[in-house]
């Protein structure tokens, strides 16, 4: 009875995972193709400075969406999971980024903080006296694109975390309200324990879509200015559609896989471990 759904499975995730290792050790450079090539477009790939620049850039990129969206996600899920008035359409109006396709989100935000017309890039900055072109600037391109993709994925969070807070029972609260515990000592013995293994599930979804995050950087600033925006997944794509070495761009998809499964592991044992 399972067989048509694990056959269907199997097309859409065994066989591309497979072909990309067939891929990643060949030699598929358009111009000169030289079949099997063992490991060398790993090591060609590791020893690159501009993979090296890539990696970096993810780990400020992923940790600060992460930790970020994280925060700001568990705030709203204990703001609004209180009696407050207007708390329905306060919670539809924390869901709307998540209707937003983040091509979309991305151009939305690239207007805004546009030196010429936008309204942050160029009218605020310009009230404020600052002459700032934010996706212009290395700094503040990386700012630009965080601040993008924490508003666009925030929700996603916001939402995980409310039904893990709406799923702790209520009378834990009233027992403790009674005995005079306060708001932080309530969320630091009853809200946080009782709420890991929700963490850790919007956690490692969160870490592992801001691993593969494309389409927010791409068409802020496709990577620039110079490499200041340069993931590993806008690297990727450089390395295929723009220098044309699918070899090499496929390792570095085996590079990405294996790290995001590593990541995903490491976070589950360790809350094992805490439970």
């Amino acid at each position: 009875m399972l067989a048509p759904a694990v056959l269907a499975l199997a097309a859409v995730t065994l066989f591309p995972a497979i072909y990309l290792l067939w891929m990643s050790v060949r030699g598929l450079q358009v111009q000169a193709p030289r079949g099997f090539v063992g490991l060398e477009n790993f090591r060609v790939l590791v020893q690159s400075p501009s993979f090296r620049e890539a990696t970096w850039t993810t780990g400020i990129f992923v940790a600060s969406t992460t930790t970020v969206s994280l925060i700001l996600g568990m705030a709203l899920a204990l703001a609004l999971n209180e009696d407050l008035r207007g708390r329905g359409v306060m919670r539809t109006l924390l869901t709307l980024p998540l209707v937003v396709p983040p091509v979309v989100a991305g151009f939305a935000w690239k207007f805004l903080l546009s030196s010429d017309v936008g309204v942050i890039g160029a009218y605020l900055f310009r009230l404020l006296g600052l002459g700032w072109a934010p996706l212009g600037d290395p700094a503040l391109a990386m700012v630009s694109v965080v601040l993008a993709d924490i508003w666009s994925k925030t929700s996603f969070m916001f939402l995980i975390l409310l039904a893990g807070l709406q799923a702790i029972p209520s009378e834990l609260y009233e027992a403790a309200r009674i005995d005079g515990a306060g708001f932080l000592v309530q969320l630091r013995q009853i809200t946080l324990p009782l709420l890991r293994g929700v963490l850790v599930v919007a956690l490692i979804l969160r870490v592992l879509d801001a691993i593969n995050t494309f389409d927010v950087i791409f068409v802020m600033t496709q990577g620039g200015p110079g490499t200041a925006t340069q993931t590993l997944t806008i690297l990727g794509w450089k390395t295929g559609f723009t220098y044309f070495d699918l070899g090499q761009a496929a390792a570095l998809a085996v590079l990405m896989m294996v790290a995001t499964v590593i990541a995903a592991m490491a976070l589950i044992r360790r809350t094992t471990r805490a439970t």
